[in-house]
């Protein structure tokens, strides 16, 4: 029974722990209040006061179990501010009527459970219900003070007489529930407190481990960025090596050789595709260019094939060589080279050719009557 009874006021709509510990607070505030309204209906009975006034003050305390009881609902549907504005107002209304019945002059012990719905409402309100609270219990005695002047009938009817221990009473309930609640308070804002505290604690560490694990990528990641740096580097290295060989093996793909001071033969092996070509083009007429060679003999019995695109690249080299004012000839034209130039239509009557070097450079010797170099 005690078990479920717990597992019942722990029950509450709420996920934030903060709000969570104030709503259980403010619920076992509720409770608290309702119970010690209805066992602190006898208090009134040790007063020497006439019975309509102690009926009077027992119906006032009475009166407000039920708004206590509206705020337990309210909290428990998590409506936590409507719950507090409806505790606040329930001991406003008791201690309003009890202080009517009692007066102003002989209300010392009375005034003390003013300080129940201001506290309430400052520790878990906002600024505004605590003026309001404050507001309103200022007015309660005030009109008390109002009405007693007057000499109402029923204000004072109460009054504390010698010999009473009315106001022992009410200045025991009084303090006992004030008490409670701010001891209750106080232990939930230490926890609180500590727990924030704890979470700081934790969340320093955290950042203190999260901070050591950025240095230490930082400098995986700054060795990584070095590391890639120095392939770079190397590849780059590599890379112009490449460039450099590959000149080289162009340059001697296509060889310049001098056999005379006015003949130059480039001797060619191996498949002609566009790059060779160019290259080729750009080593004759850097060639002849640089010497006082006036023929160009091109050696293309180590071509395996010819077809229109080196045809049309070979017929370039004669006519640019034509144009620095040398002349090109063709040597070692093998029979199936040159069926497939006349098969593709190449016109072999735009250059010279003969059909090995041997031929080519007897025919020099003979026109320029000089002996072979």
């Amino acid at each position: 029974m005690i078990n479920a009874f717990k597992r019942w006021l722990r029950s509450l709509p709420y996920t934030d722990l903060t709000t969570y510990r104030q709503a259980s607070l403010l619920q076992g505030m509720l409770l608290g209040v309702a119970i010690l309204a209805f066992f602190g209906m006898f208090v009134p009975f040790l007063a020497l006061a006439p019975v309509p006034g102690i009926l009077f003050v027992v119906g006032s305390i009475l009166a407000s179990v039920p708004v206590q009881v509206a705020g337990i609902v309210f909290v428990r549907r998590g409506r936590l501010a409507t719950a507090l504005v409806l505790g606040c107002l329930g001991l406003l209304l008791v201690t309003g009527a009890v202080l009517l019945a009692t007066g102003v002059h002989s209300s010392g012990a009375l005034m003390l459970a003013f300080a129940l719905p201001i506290a309430l409402a400052g520790l878990m309100g906002t600024g505004r219900l605590v003026i309001v609270v404050i507001v309103f219990s200022s007015s309660l005695v005030a009109m008390t003070i109002v009405l007693e002047i007057l000499h109402i009938p029923f204000v004072g009817i109460a009054a504390s007489r010698a010999g009473n221990f009315g106001d022992l009473g009410g200045f025991v309930v009084n303090a006992a529930v004030l008490g409670l609640f701010t001891t209750l308070f106080g232990q939930t804002l230490r926890t609180t407190l500590q727990e924030a505290q704890e979470r700081s604690r934790r969340l320093e560490e955290f950042q203190a481990t999260l901070e050591v694990k950025i240095a230490e990528r930082t400098a995986e990641v700054q060795a990584a960025l070095a590391e890639v740096r120095d392939r770079a580097a190397a590849q780059e290295r590599l890379l112009e090596e490449t460039r450099q060989q590959r000149a080289i093996i162009q340059g001697l793909s296509v060889p310049v050789l001098p056999v005379s001071a006015d003949t130059l033969i480039i001797p060619l092996v191996g498949a002609l595709d566009s790059e060779r070509l160019s290259v080729l083009q750009d080593r004759a007429l850097h060639a002849l260019e640089r010497s006082t060679a006036q023929r160009l003999i091109l050696d293309i019995s180590g071509i395996p094939l010819v077809d229109q695109q080196v045809a049309q690249g070979l017929l370039d080299v004669v006519k640019q060589t034509r144009l620095l004012g040398a002349e090109t000839v063709l040597v070692g034209i093998r029979p199936e080279v040159a069926q497939t130039l006349v098969g593709i239509g190449v016109d072999l009557r735009k250059m010279r050719t003969y059909r090995d070097l041997e031929a080519a450079l007897r025919h020099q010797r003979h026109v320029r009557q000089i002996p072979l170099a």
